[in-house]
């Protein structure tokens, strides 16, 4: 199989048929494997119906309610796609868009470290690109280039190397079902990683839609996501990055601040935070402190 698309749904079966009218116009090779995430509603019964007209194979995978990591390090083991694109339930493809990855194929095959093409996410709102372009098509960059550059950041959307996303699982456990996506782009990009980037849109935002995103979730539902995350972030990004975005490093360390305190994580301690990052305590101890008085 050339590529596997993964859908992780929690209760969001009112909105896979949208997914799945997107996928029926593409023109590759693909399957669509569908990790529902513990669902309640009519999931089950929504994709037995698309699997009786699909032109494309559907797996469906149900698991007891982990969060999207933990679906999405069971995705990467049950793909058989030699690429690996997440789509969310609430997301579309554009017509053909998963094609638009394929002339890149030569240069993912002769690259061991470049991990992926990174393509475009377009607004349901006003049809815009969610994020500004800051490179010039298929160009390969680090993602590091990226979060330094803030009018770059928004949604946009990974064709990844099966094999090698598989050597980064998310570091899920028992009570953390959110862990923000910075941890993968942090951890791939400081082992050296590249991505292709490209201008073409492939998949459609829908921002007006507010039903269970994680992304605006409380912070302190998912305090454990964020500290991991946010502390891999301050041990990868290089300082030249932070120096381009500094209001990017003013945020970290007021989450990482808030976090450790909710998470009770010791005001003087490293808490995770490795040689080069350690030196940031001296800003985040006293935010720290401050807020462990208010708990």
């Amino acid at each position: 199989m050339l590529l596997t698309v993964f859908t992780p749904s929690y209760n969001r079966g009112h909105l896979l048929r949208a997914c799945f009218d997107s996928l029926a116009k593409q023109d590759i090779e693909f399957e669509w494997l569908i990790i529902d995430d513990g669902s309640t509603d009519d999931t089950a019964a929504t994709v037995a119906d698309m699997r009786l007209e699909s032109p494309f194979p559907i797996h469906y995978h149900w698991q007891e309610n982990a969060g999207k990591q933990a679906a999405w390090n069971v995705a990467c083991n049950l793909a058989t796609g030699k690429y690996f694109i997440g789509l969310d339930s609430d997301d579309q493809i554009t017509a053909n868009g998963l094609s638009q990855f394929l002339t890149y194929i030569p240069i993912l095959e002769r690259d061991s470290k470049i991990i992926g093409v990174r393509a475009c996410a377009v607004r349901t709102s006003d049809g815009k690109n969610d994020a500004e372009n800051f490179f010039q098509e298929g160009q390969v960059l680090s993602w590091f280039e990226e979060f330094s550059r803030p009018s770059s950041h928004g949604e946009r959307i990974d064709v990844l190397k099966t094999a090698e996303i598989r050597k980064f699982p998310y570091p899920v456990a028992q009570g953390t079902k959110f862990i923000p996506e910075i941890w993968f782009y942090a951890t791939i990009s400081a082992e050296g990683y590249r991505f292709i980037y490209s201008t073409a849109p492939v998949r459609v935002f829908l921002d007006d839609h507010t039903h269970m995103r994680l992304s605006r979730s409380s912070l302190f539902a998912h305090a454990k996501g964020h500290l991991i995350s946010r502390t891999v972030l301050l041990n990868a990004v290089p300082g030249s990055k932070w120096i381009k975005n500094p209001v990017a490093l003013a945020k970290t360390i007021i989450r990482l601040a808030q976090v450790r305190a909710a998470e009770n994580v010791g005001i003087f301690s490293g808490g995770g935070l490795d040689k080069r990052a350690f030196p940031y305590l001296i800003f985040i101890s006293p935010a720290q402190l401050i807020l462990s008085w208010f708990k």
